[in-house]
């Protein structure tokens, strides 16, 4: 439940500080040409949304391993990096503001597929571990799915919705 509290909590923030970060000035190009370095900069954005995105995420399951092992001023540290690589996100990358529930499904897939696996190797658990509390946790088990497999779709769609999307 608090893991569920966070997760809502850097949802709210990451999409209070989209909606505000962005700018209404227009760049107007009388000969209506895409730039040379068009699509190598959109590329390296969509390269950097991946890293930072994951980047976070893997601080917050790193963190919340350490918490329950008993490391809690390193597993503080690392869950406030996590914030703050979110938070600095948008100074560090160009976000389309009406292309918002792409960057959403990006987060949500990533989180999911990287998460339980940054969790799991923290606190010495399998890799294919899946616990009794989290809501997918208790999918799978209900399923009877190897988390295995739902994790490395998640995980491959969160990294090619930004390819192919944004």
């Amino acid at each position: 439940m608090k893991t569920m509290k966070r997760l809502i909590f850097l949802i709210l923030i990451f999409l209070s500080i989209n909606c505000y970060s962005q700018t209404d000035s227009v760049n107007v190009q009388i000969n209506y040409q895409t730039p040379k370095n068009y699509h190598s900069s959109k590329k390296l954005n969509n390269l950097k949304l991946i890293g930072i995105y994951t980047a976070s995420i893997l601080l917050n399951g790193i963190g919340d391993g350490l918490n329950d092992n008993n490391h809690k001023t390193a597993g503080h540290l690392l869950n406030g990096l996590s914030i703050g690589v979110l938070i600095s996100s948008p100074f560090l990358l160009d976000y389309d503001k009406e292309k918002w529930y792409w960057y959403l499904a990006t987060y949500t897939s990533l989180r999911i597929g990287l998460f339980d696996i940054a969790y799991n190797s923290t606190r010495g658990l399998p890799f294919g571990y899946s616990g009794m509390t989290s809501p997918t946790d208790k999918f799978y088990n209900s399923m009877h799915l190897n988390p295995t497999i739902p994790r490395s779709v998640f995980f491959a769609l969160g990294i090619s919705i930004p390819i192919t999307k944004l």
